[in-house]
């Protein structure tokens, strides 16, 4: 089941917003900012440094500091997921776009209720890799104030973490905090901050945001499929947690008839100008 749409611009579709941290961006990437722009979306690449064009066309290209001004050893000190995890917060109550990582696909349209989309995933927490939140939302603001102190530990990082963390100088125990649980700047903060705020109850279940399990990822490379049976009427995007992904599908062409092919057909992108590696699985055509 793939869903349909033209590559129309919405008028009413609020402009989908991503960093890349990076001066070249994987097929991933683009084939995933390509999905929102044949939904209809505006889409804006935000980027830390002087980047190749990624060729995709109606695409906004912007330096990440028209949105935050952020330290400039920062990205020395924090992996780029943690970088992407400060920088959308901003993005969304500054720009107010919604926010999709880089391995996200657009099914369809997306359209927050009351301000919001975020959703929960398999494990139980509330994912960030695709979010909107009012501009005046307790806990975006909150976040935001609280990590914009270096000094800060996380209130939800386990016992023995924060301990470690809050051994380090004041001037890097968020950072540290962030290496002992890479997910503390992320699902974990929306998955603790979401409910002390009562707007957990705006979270969407798993199928709408994030449909498989991260351990089930490489689905969406079978050509016999497997990712039919967990999508539904209520699913906007796929994601497809490609720290997850085994290296051979990053790097060979996906096989005619798994999802990624097809999606990529439907959406108008060039697999084979990618520079991906042939597949020695493809059987002969017909």
């Amino acid at each position: 089941m793939v869903a349909t749409g033209a590559n129309t611009a919405q008028p009413d579709l609020l402009p989908v917003g991503t960093v890349w941290v990076g001066s070249q961006m994987n097929w991933i990437g683009r084939m995933s900012l390509q999905s929102f722009l044949h939904r209809g979306h505006p889409v804006t690449l935000f980027c830390t440094e002087d980047m190749e064009d990624p060729q995709i066309d109606g695409l906004d290209l912007v330096s990440a500091r028209e949105i935050w001004d952020y330290p400039e050893k920062l990205l020395d000190r924090v992996s780029p997921t943690v970088f992407s995890d400060f920088f959308r917060l901003r993005m969304i109550r500054d720009a107010g776009m919604i926010w999709a990582d880089t391995d996200v696909f657009c099914y369809r349209p997306f359209i927050p209720k009351d301000g919001y989309l975020a959703g929960y995933e398999h494990s139980g927490m509330i994912n960030n890799a695709v979010l909107h939140l009012p501009e005046n939302s307790a806990s975006l603001n909150e976040l935001i104030d609280l990590f914009s102190d270096p000094s800060y530990v996380p209130e939800w990082l386990r016992p023995a973490a924060k301990r470690t963390a809050q051994e380090f100088g004041k001037g890097r125990r968020l950072y540290e905090a962030c290496k002992l649980m890479p997910t503390a700047s992320g699902p974990r903060a929306l998955t603790h901050m979401l409910p002390k705020h009562g707007e957990d109850i705006h979270a969407l279940p798993q199928e709408a945001l994030n449909p498989l399990p991260w351990s089930f990822a490489d689905a969406y490379f079978n050509p016999k499929g497997g990712v039919e049976g967990w999508l539904s009427e209520d699913t906007r995007a796929i994601h497809l947690y490609s720290s997850r992904i085994r290296a051979f599908h990053k790097r060979v062409r996906p096989l005619r008839g798994s999802f990624v092919a097809e999606f990529a057909e439907q959406i108008g992108f060039d697999l084979d100008a990618c520079g991906l590696t042939a597949n020695s699985n493809e059987p002969p055509l017909e």
